[in-house]
């Protein structure tokens, strides 16, 4: 088990609906773990991808105009999808971290 101290990175990122405190219950709809890396969605409007071994940032996508409420990455890892209170979901490549597309009007 990783000690808190090892998360830091990962805790700086403010997780929407999370408790990031003993335990390290977070939001299952915010953070979301693929093989060997997790993406989490933040008020900050950005999704950041993290190596899940040594917790370093890889990649912070950029594109949201609200807050991320949740992420998912897709059944076989290749992309992931972040929904917003912008009323969007974004669709991003999980190797290149470049935004596929914009889908709009979601409520």
């Amino acid at each position: 088990m990783q000690k808190r101290s090892d998360l830091c990175p990962l805790l700086n990122h403010t997780l929407i609906g999370c408790i990031v405190a003993a335990g390290h219950q977070w939001d299952d709809k915010t953070v979301k773990v693929w093989d060997t890396h997790i993406a989490s969605g933040s008020k900050d409007k950005t999704v950041k991808v993290w190596d899940a071994k040594t917790f370093r940032l890889v990649s912070t996508l950029e594109s949201h105009t609200d807050t991320v409420l949740c992420c998912s990455w897709s059944p076989i890892g290749t992309h992931i999808a972040s929904g917003s209170s912008d009323k969007t979901v974004k669709v991003w490549d999980a190797k290149t971290f470049k935004l596929v597309t914009t889908l709009e009007s979601h409520t």
